[in-house]
């Protein structure tokens, strides 16, 4: 905020309404002050400088005002009866529509402790009071100025937010054509040979001529082909693209995904411990879930790289009316001045490659389904503790 007084040069303050009028409307701005004749000569200074201008005669119809008209800038008296300015200005900066909009106070009080008062409760500048034209030219196009910075950024914001979610979007897509793909060549390339090998192998174990030797080699082959087949099924659901809801096992699940993480896990030598409730139920799509608990678990097994002693622990948990899926690594963990960013789109800790996008898109994931996500500290207070709520099934 400009609190000084000074006078400001008349050439120096030619107001060029290039710079602030759009081609679609003039900048409109409310005036406050309780005195009228004021009032209107402020009124009438401000339409030749080019504005529209709305009045109030106090603070309560200023707020009033506001609630009716959009303005760009609010030149307000200090000394009103009832509600001050300093008041007035308050309660339209806890106004989420308002809050954004520049205050200009106008006063004929000099004291420092009013200027500080204006600044606490969110004035942008002081007019002082009687009140030049070059200097409410200059002042005004100022303040509009910032409100023309503000609004630019908030639609740079809303941009972003809409880049945001095209971007999550074609992530979906692009998981759901892959798995999709994957679905459909595992279900072609190996569900087939693996049947016709079972089969073989039960009509061989009914030869009844055959060893006992050989025999029992045969049903260790048709156990473990099963077994092979059972884990392919699992796998299918969650790669799947259905929309419609199932009622699942998530430890069943979260043991299926460690399966699908296996080779990075085994890569990069980390030590993988499971506890999995195998009771827990959760109903709903099987491959929304697997998703959000995919980036978790792949954000620890990053979260784990260059550490000594590697370890990840996979826990399922019911509890309530909720199921726990926690995912805890004895990484380095995450400092605590960033902990409430963790879930930010492309924040990350960890820099190129990783693009910050798995614990984002993991967090909507599990909102979307009626659940949330908390990072937390492990009980040994080391790495990080990244925990899924999921209602239950019977909730």
């Amino acid at each position: 905020m400009n609190v000084q007084t000074h006078s400001v040069d008349r050439a120096s303050a030619a107001f060029d309404l290039k710079t602030i009028i759009s081609a679609e409307r003039k900048p409109r701005i409310l005036a406050v002050d309780d005195q009228r004749d004021a009032l209107r000569l402020l009124q009438i200074r401000l339409q030749n400088a080019g504005f529209e201008c709305v009045t109030a005669s106090d603070g309560a119809g200023a707020i009033a005002a506001l609630d009716k008209e959009a303005v760009d800038v609010i030149i307000l008296d200090v000394m009103m009866p009832g509600m001050d300015g300093f008041e007035t200005c308050r309660r339209l900066k806890l106004n989420e529509r308002t809050k954004d909009i520049p205050v200009i106070f106008l006063t004929a009080k000099f004291e420092m402790e009013d200027k500080v008062r204006g600044l606490e409760v969110g004035g942008h500048d002081y007019l002082s009071k009687p009140v030049e034209q070059p200097e409410l030219l200059a002042r005004t196009k100022s303040a509009l100025r910032v409100k023309q910075l503000q609004d630019q950024l908030k639609e740079r914001i809303q941009l972003q937010q809409t880049i945001n979610q095209l971007h999550q979007g074609m992530l979906g897509e692009h998981w759901q054509k892959t798995l999709g793909q994957l679905a459909a060549s595992l279900a072609h390339e190996i569900n087939n040979p693996l049947a016709a090998a079972l089969g073989s192998a039960q009509l061989l174990s009914m030869d009844e001529s055959l060893d006992q030797n050989i025999q029992d080699r045969l049903q260790i082959i048709d156990r473990s082909l099963q077994r092979a087949g059972q884990k392919l099924r699992s796998l299918l659901l969650i790669a799947q693209n259905s929309k419609h809801a199932q009622t699942i096992s998530v430890g069943q699940m979260v043991a299926d995904l460690a399966t699908m993480v296996n080779f990075q896990i085994v890569v990069n030598k980390v030590a993988l411990q499971t506890d999995l409730d195998d009771s827990a139920e959760w109903q709903g799509i099987p491959s929304e879930l697997a998703r959000a608990i995919l980036y978790v678990i792949n954000n620890a097994i990053e979260a784990v790289a260059g550490v000594q002693s590697p370890t990840i622990t996979l826990r399922v948990l019911a509890s309530g009316q909720f199921t726990q899926i926690q995912v805890i690594d004895n990484g380095p963990g995450i400092p605590t001045e960033l902990r409430e960013r963790v879930f930010e789109p492309f924040f990350t800790t960890k820099g190129p490659p990783h693009n910050g996008v798995g614990l984002y898109l993991a967090n909507k994931i599990v909102q979307g389904i009626g659940g949330k996500i908390e990072l937390q500290t492990p009980a040994n207070g080391q790495g990080t503790q990244m925990v899924i709520f999921l209602p239950a099934s019977d909730s």
